[in-house]
């Protein structure tokens, strides 16, 4: 299986209007009061902070994956809201989703992790990431657990209870 991860452009714009609109990203990205489903036109403009990828599976495009550079959010952003707005320097947020149902629930979502946790160490000069996927969403706890992720904490982010957790370097 060969990954890779291509910085999302305006060409990738269709494959996006796609994949929001399958149940199983709709329903966990775009519930109300999280993304809408035009954000990613600011994240391709350039933010400061967020770095969006679409996921490659033996060149197929099969998701959507993105690091954030907590610290310049929490100091570019106007408003921070969330979980992560108090980070240090060199802590990253990732979040991402697997849009082609084929590629779910066989063990790709760890494979895919596993990849971008290393890019963005390697990438970024990150020295921890962080992610907080709904405590509802035992699957991708699963994910983040067999990838290397720890849990933190539990914590509410304005709209959903959160399973916070993180990955440091080995260079950290």
């Amino acid at each position: 299986m060969n990954i890779k991860f291509q910085p999302f452009q305006k060409e990738h714009i269709p494959l996006w209007e796609e994949w929001i609109h399958i149940p199983h990203v709709k329903d966990v990205w775009f519930i109300e009061g999280y993304e809408t489903s035009d954000y990613i036109y600011e994240k391709i403009k350039g933010n400061g902070y967020d770095y969006p990828f679409v996921v490659f599976m033996d060149n197929n495009p099969i998701g959507y994956i993105v690091c954030c550079d907590l610290y310049a959010y929490r100091t570019i952003c106007p408003k921070p809201k969330g979980v992560f707005t108090h980070e240090d320097s060199g802590t990253f947020g990732m979040d991402l989703f697997i849009a082609k149902e084929d590629y779910l629930n066989k063990g790709y979502g760890t494979e895919i992790v596993k990849s971008f946790v290393d890019y963005v160490f390697k990438h970024f000069k990150a020295k921890t990431l962080l992610i907080d996927p709904a405590v509802t969403n035992k699957r991708a706890i699963r994910c983040y657990e067999k990838a290397g992720f720890t849990f933190v904490k539990e914590a509410f982010d304005g709209i959903t209870q959160c399973y916070v957790m993180k990955i440091k370097s080995a260079k950290s």
